[in-house]
């Protein structure tokens, strides 16, 4: 669903500049060559999220308050917590993924099924893990930018990784069929609750919001991949007079001034 899409900006860090020739082409360039389909796509998204989504998360905002709809978000965080530990493992990210299994195991017992995040309040914060992520640690790429029906913004690989996490959650065959509808279903007005006033601003900021939603989600996507740290910055060439010995400066100076003569 189009609320899947998290408006996030890459966080705070620092990054030395690389040597030339490591900078990623791919990461900067658009990538969209379906951008026709894609469009049309977004535009039925977009349809489909006005019509029923985002009135479906107002009246949940509406009705619901601050504190049950926070009850809601931690018990279904808690219900993907089984997937951020084995995409942990498989980046060897282990300090994350004992993370995950502590966050799992204190929320689901002391937190009541997951209703109450205690694990963040002994310091044991919440990270994201998915197999999409997983692949981009193990180097592949994220091939072209994709529009998916309902789940909007993603990528070859994200969609592949979409599919290998369906079958890496346990809860997929623990639950029921229609206990794994509504599980989808919360999930996607959850998520669209907690962005309604992001993504409203962003379209009505936007000159086009179809190109602000994709390099919006390749940046967020990015930045998870790196686990929040900033990518190489562009390769701008540049002259300083530190790349001058004091001889080169001095003929310099002289050059221009037989010039100025």
């Amino acid at each position: 669903m189009l609320a899947l899409m998290v408006v996030v900006g890459i966080a705070a860090g620092c990054s030395s500049t690389p040597p030339p020739g490591e900078y990623d082409d791919e990461e900067y360039s658009v990538n969209d060559p379906f951008e026709d389909i894609n469009r049309v796509t977004f535009a039925i998204n977009q349809t489909v999220d006005g019509v029923l989504l985002k009135p479906l998360a107002k009246i949940y905002v509406g009705v619901v308050p601050q504190w049950g709809r926070d009850r809601v978000n931690d018990a279904l965080n808690n219900l993907g917590e089984p997937v951020n530990f084995a995409n942990a493992l498989l980046q060897w990210e282990l300090e994350r993924a004992a993370t995950s299994m502590l966050r799992f195991a204190f929320n689901s017992t002391i937190g009541l099924a997951g209703f109450f995040d205690v694990a963040a309040g002994i310091g044991l914060s919440r990270t994201d893990e998915d197999f999409g992520q997983t692949l981009g640690v193990w180097g592949v790429g994220e091939g072209p930018y994709l529009v998916l029906p309902l789940f909007g913004p993603s990528n070859p690989r994200d969609a592949v990784g979409m599919g290998v996490d369906w079958v890496l959650d346990p809860f997929t065959k623990a639950l029921r069929d229609h206990e794994r509808y509504q599980r989808f279903i919360a999930r996607g007005i959850d998520q669209r609750a907690l962005h309604i006033d992001d993504l409203e601003t962003l379209e009505e900021t936007s000159i086009d919001f179809y190109a602000a939603m994709r390099e919006l989600y390749r940046q967020h996507r990015s930045n998870e991949i790196r686990n929040g740290e900033l990518p190489p910055p562009l390769p701008i060439p540049s002259i300083t007079l530190e790349e001058f010995s004091d001889e080169e400066f001095d003929q310099a100076s002289a050059t221009g001034e037989e010039s100025e003569e």
